[in-house]
């Protein structure tokens, strides 16, 4: 007997069921002022123009077609087909040729070593197993130069992190959108439901996702991360629209 679809338990984790609507949901994220901002950190500490970025988790490839822009040589990396799919449309419609690879994080093989590998945007913050952390940071140590660099963004397990639940509505130009945020400190996850009502020749369609982001405590992170190969250079800070948080290592 099959389950009544309606009783289905909502995806947990998965960008592929709204990949059609992302874009239109993280609408409010600046991404090309991020890029902005932190090729300009980068710079500081060597990255030049022409030089090859790994851009892992890529997504929808909001953060990849901008350095394609900015004259990079760039590979973008997701693990989710449909949103390797839109990623591959945008970088299309912007003009640029760029490779995009449907490989894990934690298991990364782009067949060359990189200048500079990126995750923007919580990219690791949906890895909810601390060894699993740990690995992903191994295998974007091995995508990587001696010398190379790594930026990323997380979660920190600090008490500014942890808000009061609440919800909120956005109507967007394909659907409507309704949000419910949570966050249990004693699991260290924040919990976003997602409710997307979409009308499809016609006909009402709703999909529903929860998604989990994990926070880690900054002194975990950091020796994780020096443990896979790499020395600090600028800290992760607490992620802010206007500053996304994104420290900088060096591989070693």
């Amino acid at each position: 007997m099959s389950r009544n679809p309606k009783s289905r338990a909502p995806e947990l984790n998965d960008f592929g069921c709204i990949a059609d609507v992302y874009d239109e949901l993280v609408s409010w994220a600046p991404y090309n002022f991020w890029v902005d901002e932190l090729e300009a950190r980068l710079r500081r500490h060597g990255l030049s123009g022409g030089h090859w970025i790994l851009d892992a988790a890529c997504g929808s490839g909001l953060s990849t077609v901008p350095w394609a822009a900015r004259g990079y040589r760039v590979v973008g990396a997701d693990i989710n087909p449909h949103m390797l799919h839109q990623a591959r449309r945008r970088a299309r419609r912007a003009g640029h040729s760029i490779e995009f690879l449907q490989q894990d994080v934690t298991d990364l093989r782009p067949g060359r070593r990189f200048d500079v590998a990126v995750c923007m945007h919580s990219g690791l913050d949906y890895i909810l197993d601390d060894a699993e952390l740990r690995r992903a940071f191994e295998s974007l140590r091995g995508c990587l130069r001696e010398g190379g660099l790594f930026s990323f963004d997380k979660c920190l397990d600090v008490p500014s992190f942890y808000k009061g639940d609440y919800r909120e509505s956005r109507t967007l130009p394909s659907c409507v959108a309704d949000f419910e945020y949570r966050w249990d400190r004693s699991r260290r996850l924040f919990e976003q439901r997602c409710t997307v009502h979409r009308t499809d020749g016609g006909r009402p369609r709703r999909t529903e996702v929860v998604y989990h982001l994990r926070a880690t405590p900054p002194d975990d992170l950091v020796r994780w991360v020096e443990a896979a190969g790499f020395e600090t250079l600028e800290p992760l800070t607490n992620f802010t629209i206007l500053d996304p948080g994104m420290g900088i290592f060096r591989a070693v």
